[in-house]
């Protein structure tokens, strides 16, 4: 513990970059300039923690947490092109939340927590428990479902994935005295377990890419290496695709016209404790 304030200490005294200075080390660190490199990412380790804290109720020690998703952070500084039109911040939480949402699947592996669910968990619980602060009561499930945007028809539809996967028994929590059907709220004995479809939320860059077009999709994913984590230029996409450069680059256009109406809901979001 005393480790982890130490740790918390030192990085608040790094000063945060203007957009200007991210740039300008961002274009170092594509040159291969390793002091630039370093510089970024300890501007940014105050987003890894703040990232962290989302997840610390599974049970994982937070200083763990940081530590996964301080390689995310690493991983993003060295894919990061200072050429798009959106801040590091939000490329780099996403890779942050990868790396931790895949280490806590993998400790989790007595409950079977498929990886895209981690982060839809974090969240549900935490509209639970305001919920439940709020009404002096366990919420009932159209109750979460309103907080949460969510359809009782898509909860529904959803379900039956949900209980093949998670059993209501499994012990969860740092003692393991917990089972993960306590965190269920209050409903009908026969619709209680209609809330675990709450976890549905899975990652929102995920849920994004699915509301585009298949070949504004596959472009963003093969540029950014959304997929396998390996970016691809114009001319590799463009040569996949058997299109020209410029068309690439149009549709590309196209897809970061609809990605950044996403970053204006979520940068705000993602900077939050910052």
């Amino acid at each position: 513990m005393e480790a982890l304030r130490a740790y918390l200490k030192d990085i608040k005294k790094v000063a945060l970059l203007t957009a200007e200075e991210e740039k300008q080390l961002a274009l170092k660190v594509r040159q291969g300039d390793v002091e630039a490199r370093m510089k970024m990412i300890k501007a940014n380790l105050r987003l890894v923690v703040s990232i962290a804290k989302r997840y610390s109720h599974f049970g994982v020690p937070l200083i763990d947490l940081i530590e996964e998703g301080n390689m995310g952070l690493m991983k993003a500084v060295s894919m990061y092109d200072p050429e798009q039109r959106f801040r590091f911040s939000t490329y780099a939480a996403y890779w942050i939340r990868q790396y931790i949402t895949r280490a806590l699947a993998n400790q989790a592996k007595t409950v079977r927590i498929p990886v895209y669910m981690v982060e839809a968990i974090a969240k549900w619980k935490r509209a639970v428990e305001q919920l439940t602060q709020k009404l002096g009561r366990r919420p009932r499930l159209k109750e979460v479902a309103k907080e949460m945007k969510k359809s009782v028809k898509k909860i529904t539809q959803i379900r039956s994935m949900i209980t093949r996967t998670t059993s209501l028994e499994a012990p969860i929590g740092k003692d393991g005295t917990g089972q993960f059907s306590d965190l269920i709220p209050d409903e009908s004995s026969a619709s209680a377990t209609d809330e675990l479809t709450q976890i549905l939320r899975q990652e929102r860059v995920g849920e994004l890419l699915e509301k585009m077009g298949a070949r504004e999709r596959e472009v963003l994913s093969l540029r950014y290496g959304l997929k396998d984590g390996t970016t691809r230029t114009l001319n590799e996409i463009a040569k996949n695709f058997g299109i020209t450069r410029e068309r690439v680059r149009q549709i590309e256009n196209a897809a970061m016209l609809k990605l950044r109406a996403y970053i204006r809901a979520t940068e705000k979001d993602e900077s939050k404790d910052y």
